[in-house]
């Protein structure tokens, strides 16, 4: 019954939603990385089946019986005076499957609201949130395949202004545990611009996504690749502004940069590494070429698309890091703490 009522959803929402980048897209803050370990992977965990409630958030067929009552909260402090933040509790039901709730938000601080002569009349505030449902299960009875589904309302208020709409991700994924290796499809943010910004409703930011993580045999090294925005290939943005502007001897008109195919076919890929010293230790790093092409400057790029962090595990609670750095200089912060709400339960007596 479960995988009619999903095709049929696919079919529904597939009229509704269809993929364009740059800034046609509203909602845009749904793909904002929800904790430190995915933000720290280069964008790229949606392969990565750990006991990461950030990997179930953005990739509903990585749920399992493993994340049992487990709750997570994650901060990061995004630019300037925008903060994010992230909260996830998975509960799991035999013979039923994985329940995940999830609510994000991204609060822009407050404004000074002025009128047409500049004069300050007041101020206002803007914050966007998503608040999500996500469930996921077993496919096959060896446990190779999953499946899953997040249900998303996505709210948006901007002084007087508010916008809603509503999301929906499919997913479904492959699992080879005896060699670690997992790899999954998704897509994501079918859905419906229920109020617009402005009287135009926007198309949301659809993405269809292909990735994989392995684990080193005898080595502590997992990668990850994850190829997103498979919908349209050329999602490249030239810069019309740049500064090393070529001029045809001919006409004399400018001639905008080109982007070669190879760069064009690059800006689908995020990177991931993890050493896993433990389950109590583990380093990463990341790289991100679109974000690297699209917001570095064109000379001294520095470390723009790249990203690392830690996790460590403290008296069974687990604590991720990481910086992502957006513009040379110009670092993003994440910090996460998970922890499996079972362990608070007091141990009984052994003649209990």
């Amino acid at each position: 019954m479960y995988r009619i009522v999903v095709v049929n959803l696919f079919i529904l929402f597939s009229t509704l939603s269809y993929g364009q980048l740059g800034g046609s897209q509203s909602f845009a803050f749904v793909n904002i990385d929800p904790t430190g370990r995915t933000a720290a992977l280069g964008s790229s965990t949606m392969a990565d089946f750990k006991k990461d409630l950030g990997v179930g958030y953005f990739n509903p067929s990585g749920l399992n019986k493993d994340m049992d009552n487990t709750a997570m909260l994650s901060y990061n402090n995004y630019f300037v005076d925008i903060n994010s933040g992230f909260g996830a509790y998975v509960k799991h039901f035999e013979n039923i499957g994985t329940f995940s709730g999830a609510v994000t938000y991204t609060d822009y601080g407050y404004f000074k609201e002025t009128d047409v002569t500049g004069r300050v009349i007041g101020e206002f505030w803007a914050q966007d949130y998503v608040f999500q449902i996500g469930y996921g299960n077993i496919w096959s009875r060896d446990n190779r395949f999953t499946y899953g589904t997040n249900f998303k309302f996505l709210y948006s208020v901007y002084e007087k202004y508010v916008a809603t709409a509503f999301a929906v991700d499919f997913a479904g994924a492959y699992h080879d545990t005896a060699s670690d290796f997992h790899a999954s499809m998704l897509i994501r943010n079918l859905g419906y611009n229920v109020i617009p910004y402005v009287t135009e409703r926007v198309d949301l930011p659809f993405d269809i996504q292909l990735g994989f993580s392995k684990k080193l045999q005898h080595n502590p090294l997992k990668m990850t690749v994850v190829a997103h925005n498979l919908q349209k290939f050329d999602i490249s943005y030239v810069n019309v502004n740049s500064r090393n502007k070529n001029i045809d001897l001919e006409t004399g008109e400018i001639r905008n940069e080109s982007v070669p195919t190879g760069d064009k076919i690059m800006r689908h890929f995020n990177f991931g590494a993890e050493l896993v010293f433990s389950d109590n230790f583990q380093v990463r790093g990341g790289y991100n070429h679109m974000r690297r092409k699209e917001l570095a400057p064109e000379t001294a790029k520095g470390a723009a698309g790249f990203s690392w962090g830690v996790g460590i595990g403290i008296k069974k609670f687990t604590l991720d890091y990481a910086m992502v750095t957006y513009f040379p200089g110009v670092n993003v912060s994440y910090f996460t703490v998970s922890k499996n709400l079972s362990d608070f339960k007091k141990a009984k007596p052994e003649n209990y």
